[in-house]
């Protein structure tokens, strides 16, 4: 037998409070008696209540005292050796990606992981000492070096699921350098993936296997004659055939339903034609709940239908002809015609020429201006020289980049415009707001650079029309759970608030902008509210459970392993006995009183 707790021993000395209470003589008041029919049993009874006596059998004394004994047992929490248990440094690791929360006889298989660790942790040797490791998308060491059983057991407790994905096989390494800090270690390892102890000492619970298990796999959409398209593609990855119905909807609307008979292992590519564009977002959902419901949803953000237009005034520049051509959502119009009266275009972009009037609408984009312009101040021609591309929200993903300008224009930066290019103290291009009107410009010709050689010369085009178009990167259609969002297409931000689909609220300042949002571990749709330009603005994002946890999850179950190496360190392990001896103890109490009452 052993005891989880020996220290609960210390209280031992206090039973015997209970036999110095039977020992010690009672105190009575003297009482004058009218009779001597009561002297005998006085007599009878001098001897008993003498102090510090010999102490005579006496049923009650025996079963409170060891009522006591079985109290301070419980508290030791005593077991019963009857094997090996896991001692010296244990290294728990659990799995808790997405597809642990597969299902089981109604408990998913993190919830049986975390009650196994706890199991071993109770049953452990005395000197263990533990550290905890739970794996998702990243291995994150929630403790280190704690010999308290409690406070390990708390821990494995909170772990909450994930619906990342994720692999023990990646994050090996670093259990492995954690196994090789002790001298003496042992490594259990809680999952559903087939894994190796390689050469690491401990033991693999291996917790997957089969299931019913429907899921959908992939969303997209086409756009034709102003209706969309949408394929979801639906996988089963169960052992048996499995029939389902698949229910598409524009965002609370219920917009088609199918049904399904998949074979095992198969899947099907399912159309929904005609859905009208005024949607923000589709979710596709199989309408049965299976052993793993995070994969039987996805969500589609739908891009905005309204492509920014763009008149290019060019006679012979197919470098930015073709750079703007490939921008999505722009559509590019090109015209070397200088008298036509032009209307209706987000962006005007002149590319040395200019017409006889300039239009009253939209933004304005000059490349290597004439003399004339009533936005500049033309010099001469000077030679150019290294071009540096500087540090500005325009110039975002080039900023440090240079190239090589023959000659340009002498332009004095008017004040109301940023610097971007700079030759020298001279500025080769520039960007600001003119009496409300956002306009660009660049003081040499295209031509005379080697600017449309260099891999920053697409994202500078890029950059300059989203500014001037007010036309934001829309970014994927979805993302997985466990991905960073990014969000540096909001430039000039003011503030930023992203709302998850349970609810929560997270204020994002400025300088996580570069980096992104990272908390995406709920599904479903994220609302980006932002302020720009003084104007209140919202964004939807799409986040979905990674559809290989949902394939990996239902492979079959596999047997482990289990490794005895020679730093592998047990005692014997055994049967927690604290809940019976307090059963019994309840039901001893019972008994004492039980007797007591008859006695009186």
């Amino acid at each position: 037998m052993g005891f989880n707790n020996p220290y609960a021993w210390a209280l031992l000395p206090l039973v015997g409070l209970i036999i110095l209470m039977y020992m010690l003589k009672q105190q009575h008041e003297e009482m004058e008696i009218s009779s001597l029919y009561l002297w005998e049993k006085v007599l009878a009874q001098s001897e008993v209540k003498k102090p510090w006596q010999k102490l005579k059998n006496n049923i009650l004394m025996l079963m409170q005292l060891l009522a006591a004994f079985l109290i301070i047992m419980a508290l030791s929490n005593p077991f019963l050796t009857k094997g090996k248990a896991l001692g010296g440094n244990i290294i728990i690791v659990i799995d808790r990606s997405g597809s642990m929360n597969a299902s089981y006889e109604g408990k998913t298989r993190l919830d049986i992981a975390k009650s196994m660790a706890e199991k071993a942790i109770v049953e452990s040797d005395n000197s263990s000492v533990f550290t905890l490791i739970s794996i998702d998308k990243t291995a994150n060491v929630e403790f280190s070096g704690v010999a308290d059983k409690q406070e390990a057991i708390k821990a494995v407790e909170s772990l909450e699921k994930t619906n990342m994905s994720g692999s023990i096989k990646v994050h090996l390494s670093l259990i492995k350098s954690i196994y090789k800090q002790f001298e003496s270690a042992n490594v259990l390892i809680y999952t559903d993936e087939e894994v190796a102890l390689e050469d690491m000492s401990g033991e693999i619970i291996a917790l997957g296997g089969y299931g019913s298990n429907v899921g959908i796999g992939h969303i997209s959409y086409s756009q034709d004659s102003g209706e969309y398209t949408v394929l979801v593609r639906v996988e089963n990855s169960s052992q048996e055939t499995e029939k389902r119905e698949l229910a598409l909807y524009g965002e609370d609307r219920l917009l088609g339903l199918k049904d399904l008979e998949l074979a095992p292992g198969e899947s099907s590519n399912v159309l929904f034609e005609g859905i009208d564009t005024v949607y923000k977002y589709l979710m596709a959902e199989l309408t049965e709940e299976d052993d793993l419901p995070e994969d039987n949803r996805a969500y589609l953000v739908l891009e905005s239908t309204d492509p920014k237009s763009v008149l290019l005034f060019s006679e012979k520049n197919i470098f930015i002809e073709k750079a703007l051509s490939s921008i999505k959502g722009l559509e590019v119009y090109k015209t070397d015609d200088i008298n036509i009266s032009a209307e209706g275009y987000d962006l005007y972009i002149f590319d040395g020429i200019m017409p006889t009037k300039l239009p009253d609408d939209g933004s304005l984009f000059f490349v290597n201006p004439r003399e004339g312009n009533p936005y500049f101040k033309s010099g001469e021609t000077i030679e150019g020289g290294r071009a540096d591309i500087l540090e500005h929200s325009l110039n975002e993903n080039i900023d440090g980049y240079n190239f090589y300008i023959g000659k340009m224009k002498a332009l004095e930066k008017p004040y109301w415009a940023d610097a971007l290019i700079k030759v020298g103290n001279n500025t080769a291009a520039g960007a600001g707001v003119y009496e409300g009107r956002k306009i660009a410009y660049t003081a040499f010709d295209i031509h005379d650079s080697d600017f449309p050689l260099d891999a920053s010369f697409p994202i500078f085009m890029y950059n300059i029309a989203a500014y001037l178009t007010d036309m934001e990167h829309q970014g994927k259609s979805y993302y997985f759970t466990g991905e960073i969002i990014p969000l540096n297409f909001i430039s000039g931000i003011q503030e930023a608030v992203m709302e998850d689909p349970d609810g929560k609220k997270t204020s994002i300042g400025e300088e996580l902008l570069d980096y992104g949002y990272s908390d995406t571990n709920s599904i479903g749709i994220y609302k980006l509210s932002y302020k720009k330009d003084q104007d209140e603005r919202e964004r939807i994002l799409a986040v979905n459970f990674p559809r290989e946890e949902g394939i990996d999850a239902f492979q079959g179950q596999w047997e482990g392993e289990r490794k005895e190496g020679n730093r592998r360190g047990y005692s014997l392990m055994g049967l927690n006995l604290q809940a019976p001896i307090i059963i019994f103890v309840l039901l001893l109490l019972a008994a004492e009183w039980m007797v007591y009452i008859r006695g009186n």
